[in-house]
């Protein structure tokens, strides 16, 4: 352990051993994306400055200054810290499955939504879709008065037995490469925007505006042209794509302004797209939210599994990088 995560030298307490400095421990962190994600992080000393339970702790993946290498300390209540969960195999999920899964360096709450071939998984986090390998799932457990629920079986009680502490991190370590490699691609998001952030439109303008299913989410965003506004943030717009259904022109619709937003900027598509990557698909008029499922062997083609859950083999010339307006992300 470097010097940097080492916690200093405090007396054993009668705290539980979990508790005790140096132990390695999960942590409740509040976050913006989901406020049930647990972070790896050291017990550094009980802290002094209260008669509360409370603990100083250092987080293994989360960084007060990245370019020095300085990790994160806080202070917690005891209440939102337990033990590092004991390694589990790789286990079969079905849907409706409360879960957690590795993501942004922390373990996030969330639920199997669809589950797909090759041991992959659709999770649905808050309003995110995300698609995860069996690797960096598992199942949701909570620390309740010193046990696990719901409790851990004869398998994981072997695995808990056998792996050391220098493993668990090892496969923490494994965890956090393989988010970094692509697991864990933001498959659809619900689109949102206040009225303070809401743009006026002029007569004329080039835009794309997304189309809304039942579940208030976007699924595409299609080429229109202002036509006038209407009045309380709402606009007639033309669509550049679609047409009536007597085909005698193209499509109009009042639409509010905060299913509009202007052309994304031109950037680069990069020469060949990879598995995991989330991309847009120029599908059905409009542009999809999608991810590289899979790189097929003519490398110009790919099977892209959509946020409407379709899957699509597609051209790399119908292709370009997920983009989204600074109010969608």
């Amino acid at each position: 352990m470097s010097q940097k995560g080492k916690p200093i030298d405090a007396p054993a307490t009668e705290d539980p051993p979990y508790l005790q400095p140096g132990s390695i421990v999960e942590v409740n962190h509040e976050d913006n994306v989901c406020p049930r994600a647990r972070y790896t992080a050291i017990i550094m000393e009980r802290a002094t400055s209260t008669n509360d339970k409370r603990y100083v702790v250092q987080f293994t993946n989360l960084y007060q200054d990245r370019n020095s290498g300085t990790k994160l300390s806080k202070e917690y209540n005891s209440v939102d810290i337990r033990p590092l969960p004991p390694p589990q195999p790789p286990r079969k999920f079905k849907v409706g499955d409360i879960v957690e899964a590795y993501f942004d360096d922390g373990w996030y709450e969330g639920k199997i939504d669809q589950v797909l071939d090759d041991d992959r998984y659709i999770f649905r986090m808050s309003s995110m879709f995300l698609l995860f390998g069996v690797n960096q799932l598992r199942l949701h457990r909570t620390w309740l008065n010193g046990n696990w629920v719901p409790p851990l079986d004869e398998s994981e009680l072997a695995v808990e037995e056998e792996d050391s502490t220098e493993k668990i991190m090892e496969s923490e370590t494994d965890n956090a490469e393989a988010s970094k490699a692509g697991t864990g691609n933001i498959l659809e998001e619900s689109y949102q925007k206040t009225k303070e952030k809401e743009e006026e439109f002029s007569e004329g303008a080039h835009v794309e505006v997304t189309n809304i299913d039942g579940d208030g989410s976007n699924q595409a965003w299609f080429a229109a042209t202002i036509v006038k506004p209407v009045g309380n943030n709402r606009y007639l717009i033309r669509f550049e794509t679609l047409r009536t259904e007597d085909d005698t022109g193209f499509l109009e619709k009042e639409m509010d302004s905060s299913h509009i937003r202007p052309p994304p900027p031109h950037i680069p598509v990069p020469d060949q797209f990879k598995m995991f990557d989330h991309v847009e698909v120029l599908y059905k008029g409009g542009w999809w939210k999608g991810v590289i499922a899979e790189v097929l062997p003519d490398d110009s083609k790919y099977l892209v599994f959509l946020a409407n859950y379709d899957k699509l083999e597609c051209k790399h010339s119908d292709l370009r990088p997920r983009q989204g307006s600074i109010d969608e992300n």
